[in-house]
């Protein structure tokens, strides 16, 4: 066999990154190393300023800087935050293996287990709300445990240029794609692509305003409103001193000629709804821009079964198309590196360990049919797909214990055609 010095040295220089990682240092070329990060830049968020930032991203510069801090800002929404951890808990929850031609390689599927698979996995569907994730990847070669997944800050990443600056506002920085950057980063998502947030920002806005609006509804006729009249400057003195320490509830103080009056602009009394309406808007349009539906959220008042049905569904669709795009990642992009710390990952592929995404009553429902109908199915396989102990040899099954207790014979005065209060077990089938 010819020695290959190119392979050796890769496989060297990959091992040293591995054991480098795992021991806590960093080479020189990281990414991550040559960028200044910036907090934060939080203000006040309305409709204009999210237009503009909208515009700036869409430039030819591609600055991403103010559209990412609304990003930041808008996902201190509780409802729009818990949507997408739903979206992506739906996939980081799914145990998933490395198989080859259907059998599984533990080394590889061992990954799983680890903080910096997960950290991959999370930022990669994130990538579908920015828009686009930049990870540098430092994994440990097989047998080590201790590895690192970092997230390149997206202010500093434009993806259209294919480039990562030191500062925010640069127009030059290191080429992630070119080597040796590529051999330990690894992008997701398109050049152009602003994320689902970018849809839910303006609900978000409006929803904010909504609360601003009620609570000062409720600050100004939430509390009894005191109304004093005076006729002389000393009694006038007297009424403020009295009123303004007797409570935060407002008041005022005016001449006796002077006359005040509420005007309600909504009919009924009902002004304050407005405000709940404008809210529950805003939450089902942000439900809608991130799951594809309301009712799996909410609680519908209106609806019937096969509008739920259809909504479930929608987000099913969703679910399925998460799972594909993780797939997607991980057998395009990510082999490759693991191939490269010395993986045996040639010609095998991940996949999600529940196959099709059945939940496990759908999975076992099919296998009871499938049974039914005379097909062969090992006993190992019931065991181990749905977790249940095997006994020992020697141990006493359920099974077993049933038909000692319940022989065949019918019990003294149990005749055929004679009705009993006592009820017998049902005797379950053998497999």
């Amino acid at each position: 066999m010819a020695f290959n010095i190119k392979s050796f040295s890769t496989g060297l220089k990959n091992n040293f990154l591995s054991l480098a990682s795992g021991m806590g240092f960093r080479p020189q070329n990281t990414v991550i190393n040559h960028v200044t990060v910036r907090p934060v830049n939080r203000q006040s968020q309305d409709i204009q300023k999210w237009r503009s930032a909208l515009k700036t991203a869409e430039q030819e510069s591609q600055q991403r800087q103010a559209i990412y801090d609304l990003y930041s800002d808008i996902l201190l929404d509780g409802r729009l935050k818990a949507l997408i951890n739903q979206r992506i808990t739906r996939i980081t929850n799914t145990p998933l293996i490395f198989h080859n031609k259907g059998k599984r390689i533990d080394l590889v599927t061992d990954l799983t287990k680890y903080s910096f698979f997960r950290d991959f996995l999370t930022e990669t569907l994130q990538a579908r709300f920015w828009g686009h994730s930049l990870q540098e990847l430092y994994w440990p070669a097989p047998g080590e445990k201790k590895g690192v997944t970092n997230l390149i800050p997206r202010k500093h990443v434009k993806p259209k240029f294919g480039i990562v600056t030191r500062q925010q506002f640069d127009m030059t920085g290191l080429p992630y794609r070119e080597a040796p950057y590529n051999e330990y980063c690894i992008e997701v998502g398109k050049p152009d692509d602003l994320g689902l947030i970018l849809e839910a920002c303006p609900y978000v806005i409006f929803k904010r305003g909504g609360f601003g609006d009620w609570a000062e509804f409720a600050e100004v006729f939430g509390m009894p409103f005191r109304w004093a009249t005076y006729n002389n400057e000393q009694s006038r003195q007297i009424l403020e001193t009295a009123l303004s320490q007797a409570g935060a509830a407002g008041y005022v103080v005016a001449p006796e000629d002077a006359k005040l009056e509420f005007h309600n602009p909504t009919a009924g009394g009902q002004s304050n709804d407005i405000f709940r309406f404008l809210i529950e808007a805003c939450n089902q349009e942000i439900s809608v821009t991130i799951l594809g539906n309301t009712m799996t959220t909410t609680e519908a008042k209106h609806s019937g079964y096969a509008q739920s049905e259809t909504q479930w569904k929608t987000q099913d669709e969703i679910h399925k198309d998460d799972r594909a795009f993780v797939l997607t990642v991980l057998n395009e992009r990510l082999n490759d590196y693991l191939l490269s710390l010395g993986y045996p990952v040639r010609k095998g592929e991940w996949c999600f360990e529940d196959g099709d995404g059945l939940s496990l009553k759908e999975r076992l429902d099919i296998d009871i049919q499938i049974a039914g109908q005379g097909v062969p199915i090992a006993m190992d396989y019931w065991y181990d797909k749905y977790m249940i102990p095997k006994p020992k040899p020697g141990e006493v099954t359920q099974i077993e214990q049933v038909e000692e207790d319940d022989p065949e014979d019918p019990e003294e005065g149990d005749q055929p055609g004679q009705a009993t209060d006592k009820k017998k077990p049902a005797r379950p089938g053998k497999p």
